[in-house]
This record gives structure tokens, C-alpha cells and sequence, in this order.
């Protein structure tokens, strides 16, 4: 029997990869494994409750040869590679094989969280940047009685809010990663 679940696009751009990967394994202990993803679906086939385990990882950018002797790698570990979506990669093993983790150190984690997070906060400053210019034209009409471009300032609104949101899920990346140096900083 298999499966098919439509990606909710939105919120597989904005990703919170960890939650994804939880919904991955809980979907397999359901007896449903995910073999691919394409045209905004997943696509799960049958298999024993548990079979496998997921993980999810956001590759550095890397050349094709190296992503390819790095999934290579990863197919001699007997991870098999389910499917890629732009830097997001998805890989399973099955669960007799043992515990399944990428990152078998903290810096290794530690440097996967901050290219996620580099980008959350990148989009954030872009989209914040405008609210700034709003903030100085109010500023500038309240003294020199200037009209307000009411559109372009609602725009800049909107952006500051997209902005707020991409913080929001750059923040607690921050607090994780500095975590993880603290604990770091213990074993060192």
C-alpha cells in the first residue's frame, strides 16, 4: 500500500527541518517509508513499522563532485539518499543497521545549524531594510509635512512582518548553536 502527501509549499520553503524529519520517522513507525518526493508531493510506500529512519541535512555548496563522492560516501554507510530539494537533502537507513545521526560531532552540528540560520538572516535584513527607509519617511513628513505614500508605506509594513518572521525562525537556530558551543567549550 502506498501514500502520497501533498507538500504544503510554504511551509516546506520555510522549513523547519527537525520537525519535518520527526513527521518522516513518526510517519514510518505508521508503517509508511518515503521513497521520493517530486511535483510537491511525498510519496510513501509500505514497510515494517520503524523500518527506517530519516534525516534531513542542508548541504554546503558544494561543486558536483564533491556532493557526488559525498553521497557516495553516504550510500557506503548504507544511507540510502531519498530525495534532494535545491540544498535539502533527504537520506534514510534502515534501523536494524543501529542509530542513525549525520552530525557525529558538535562543530559538524554546529556548522549545519549556521548555513541554515545564515540564510534565515540574510532574508530577514532584506526584509526589514525597507521598514527602516519608512521609519526615516515618517519621520521626515512629521517635520517637513511630506505626504506618506500610503501604498508603498503599507509594502514596507508587509516587509517588516516577512522580516519579523524569517528572525523568528532565525533566533532560536542562535540559541541552539550557542548551546551547542557551550557544551563545546565543556569537553574542550
Amino acid at each position: 500500500m502506498s501514500k502520497k502527501v501533498k507538500r504544503n509549499i510554504l511551509k516546506n520553503v520555510f522549513l523547519d527541518f527537525e520537525k519535518e524529519e520527526n513527521w518522516l520517522n513518526n510517519m514510518c513507525k505508521q508503517g509508511y517509508a518515503l521513497n521520493k518526493i517530486a511535483n510537491n508531493y511525498y510519496y510513501f510506500e509500505a514497510c515494517e513499522p520503524g523500518e527506517f529512519s530519516y534525516r534531513i541535512e542542508f548541504l554546503k555548496e558544494e561543486t558536483i563532485p564533491e556532493k557526488d563522492s559525498y553521497l557516495e560516501f553516504m550510500n557506503e554507510m548504507e544511507i540510502d539518499h531519498i530525495a534532494a530539494i535545491n540544498r535539502w537533502q533527504y537520506f534514510r537507513r534502515k534501523t536494524i543497521l543501529g542509530d542513525f545521526t549525520i552530525y557525529s560531532d558538535i562543530q559538524s552540528k554546529i556548522e549545519h545549524y549556521q548555513r541554515i540560520n545564515i540564510i534565515w538572516y540574510i532574508l530577514a535584513v532584506i526584509f526589514i531594510l525597507p521598514a527602516f527607509f519608512l521609519l526615516s519617511d515618517l519621520l521626515l513628513s512629521s517635520f517637513m509635512k511630506i505626504d506618506i505614500n500610503l501604498p508603498s508605506a503599507l509594502m514596507n509594513i508587509g516587509f517588516l512582518i516577512i522580516g519579523l518572521f524569517f528572525l523568528k525562525k532565525a533566533l532560536p537556530l542562535t540559541k541552539k548553536i550557542s548551546a551547542l558551543k557551550n557544551d563545546q567549550n565543556l569537553y574542550d
